[in-house]
C-alpha cells in the first residue's frame, strides 16, 4: 500500500528560475513538481547524512583511537554513586 501525498510545500521564485526548473524537468521527462520534489529530497537526505557523519583524517583518527583505548581513571565519587540504592526503584 502506497501512502497518498496530502501535505503541500509552496514557495515563490522568479519567473526565470521557474523556467529553468521546467526545462530541466522536461529534459528528464518529469513534471516540474516531481523534479523539484526529487531534487529537494536528495538535498535533504545529503544534508542529514553530512550532519550525522563524522570524518577524520589519519592523524585525527590516530589521536581518537589512542584516547578511547586509554584506560579510564578511577573516580571515588562515581564508584560511591554506583554502590548506592537507586532512587528510581520502589524497593
Amino acid at each position: 500500500m502506497t501512502a497518498q501525498a496530502s501535505d503541500r510545500v509552496e514557495f515563490r521564485i522568479p519567473a526565470e528560475l521557474k523556467e529553468e526548473l521546467e526545462t530541466a524537468s522536461a529534459m528528464l521527462g518529469l513534471t516540474t513538481s516531481a523534479f523539484v520534489k526529487q531534487a529537494a529530497l536528495q538535498a535533504a537526505r545529503k544534508t542529514i547524512s553530512d550532519e550525522r557523519q563524522i570524518s577524520l583524517g589519519d592523524e585525527a583518527w590516530q589521536k581518537f583511537t589512542a584516547a578511547i583505548d586509554k584506560p579510564g581513571e578511577f573516580n571515588d565519587g562515581f564508584a560511591d554513586l554506583l554502590r548506592r540504592r537507586s532512587v528510581f526503584t520502589a524497593e
